[in-house]
């Protein structure tokens, strides 16, 4: 045998033997860190369930630490407030949190009030404190609770419907579409994804405008719904007239009927174009009706 593999050999042997294989390794508490499990969380009102917020010790060898939780005073505009919009407990029926070795992780259970008026969203936040026993504070230690308002003006017509219309490729088809509030609070705003069945991306949704009377959506032609690394564009446009003859223009718009039941019906034909051009994901003909699921 060759003597530098022998060498070798023997060199690595004498390094396993220097170590111990049963020995466990070794965590550095330096490291430890509490945390809030969310960054963001979003309850309706009007929700039956309770929404849990979870704060967490990262130390394997279970380090003894206390940090309290608060709410900051918020004077902005749609602040919530306790025992007016919302009640909470914590696992520790306090708001100083202990951990050890047996305790890792504490919850937070919101619990939202329905106030049965309208009047927006609501928001609040729950801030970390400082950990005693020098632990360390991870990057979440704030977590903002958005609680929906659900007598929002359109909110007949909100969440997901069950679309229903016939594709000019495919023939009949059933899809689910969903119908958001406008994240700024415009109350006469939606926003839409997923009109158009294999032709929508989620990251693109497109808007409508609901008139005073809320009996008709008008979705403006142009816009964004998909993205395709293959084409610089994917837009919605749409068609009218009783054979799909006539083109809607950029700076008009597709436009639906609403019935006070929130069933939405499409006038116009309309799908997803590629490049502006000739080309389509989808086509749906006039008719294509929307309703809560």
């Amino acid at each position: 045998m060759n003597k530098r593999i022998l060498i070798g050999v023997a060199a690595v042997a004498l390094t396993l033997g220097s170590c111990n294989l049963n020995e466990l390794p070794k965590f550095d508490d330096n490291d430890a860190f509490l945390a809030f499990t969310s960054t963001s969380l979003l309850i309706d009102e009007n929700s039956t369930d309770s929404l849990v917020l979870e704060v967490l010790c990262t130390s394997l060898s279970g380090i003894e630490s206390q940090v309290t939780i608060s709410i900051p005073n918020d004077t902005t505009a749609n602040a919530a407030v306790l025992d007016e919009d919302f009640t909470y407990y914590t696992t520790s029926n306090s708001n100083t949190l202990s951990f050890n070795k047996r305790v890792t992780s504490h919850k937070i259970v919101i619990k939202p009030i329905d106030n049965d008026i309208f009047t927006g969203d609501k928001h609040f936040a729950f801030v970390l404190g400082t950990p005693t026993n020098n632990c360390n504070l991870g990057a979440n230690t704030e977590c903002t609770i958005t609680i929906g308002d659900d007598e929002h003006p359109l909110a007949f017509i909100l969440g997901e419907l069950t679309a229903r219309g016939e594709s000019y490729f495919n023939g009949n088809e059933e899809w689910t579409v969903t119908f958001s509030k406008d994240p700024d609070g415009d109350l006469s705003k939606v926003w839409i994804k997923n009109l158009v069945n294999k032709g929508s991306s989620a990251s693109s949704p497109v808007y409508g405008l609901v008139n005073e009377e809320k009996n008709l959506l008008s979705i403006p032609v142009g816009q964004t719904i998909a993205f395709s690394s293959a084409y610089s564009s994917i837009t919605l446009e749409g068609f009218r007239g009783p054979d799909g003859d006539e083109d809607i223009q950029e700076g008009d718009n597709i436009f639906a009927d609403i019935a006070p039941d929130g069933t939405i019906t499409i006038r116009d034909w309309f799908g997803s174009n590629i490049e502006h051009g000739n080309s389509w994901y989808n086509i749906y003909l006039s008719g294509v009706t929307l309703s809560k699921k």
